[in-house]
Formats: C-alpha cells, structure tokens, sequence
C-alpha cells in the first residue's frame, strides 16, 4: 500500500513536533494490495456501505465475464473485464493493480461458471 499525498493539494506535514495529519488516505495499487482490500471487505459488517473503512466495495460481478467496484479512495466506480480469463482494469489501463487484485480474489471465491448471471455482493457473501 502506498500513502496517497494528493488527496488536498496541500503539502504533507514534515514538521516532527506538530500531529501527523490523519487525512493520508492509503492509496490501493498492486495486486497484493487488492487482496488486503478483498480481505477487509470480506471481514466488514458492512459489505455494501460506500462510506465504511472499506477501501473496494463490490457492486455488481458476472462471472468470467466482468466486476464492477467501488474505489472508495478513488470515490468512483471501476469496471475490471476478463477476456480469456485474464483480468483488465479499465480505470487503471492494468492488468496488475489493486482492481484486478480483488477481482482475482472474487473469481476464486465463486469458481468458474461462465455462465453470465449478474451477480450481487447478497448473491456472493449471502449477507
């Protein structure tokens, strides 16, 4: 995970004796990094909430076919494609970021079915 210093526009403060500022949001990049997030958002009480500390939420998957989530660091929707079973980011322009990390992580918890029914974090979890 990567510190995400851009989120004000302000200058982080560097000052040791002044509070750290806790508005340094953690920026969610790598693959590994989607896997943390997809094991919080599987850990959350709150799988649907846009606003709790989760860092992606689910919102729509069909199964080797695509996955739509929520970035909340990013505050937007992201769609991940799969062709071939491979994993795209349409956001990222990536095979390889957070996105397609817990995209990876869904399609192992529901297996291979090919079968194109839509699919909803009820439908996933059964919260």
């Amino acid at each position: 995970m990567k510190e995400n210093h851009h989120n004000s526009g302000e200058e982080k403060n560097s000052n040791p004796d002044e509070p750290p500022d806790n508005n340094v949001r953690t920026k969610y990049e790598t693959i590994e990094d989607g896997t943390e997030a997809f094991m919080q958002w599987m850990g959350s009480s709150d799988k649907k909430s846009l606003s709790s500390g989760n860092p992606i939420v689910l919102i729509k998957f069909i199964n080797d076919v695509s996955t739509t989530l929520y970035d909340t660091t990013l505050s937007n929707n992201i769609e991940v494609k799969l062709t071939g079973g491979v994993p795209y980011c349409n956001y990222c322009k990536s095979d390889d970021c957070a996105h397609v990390g817990f995209t990876i992580c869904l399609e192992q918890l529901d297996g291979h079915r090919h079968d194109g029914k839509e699919e909803t974090t009820d439908d996933i979890v059964g919260s």
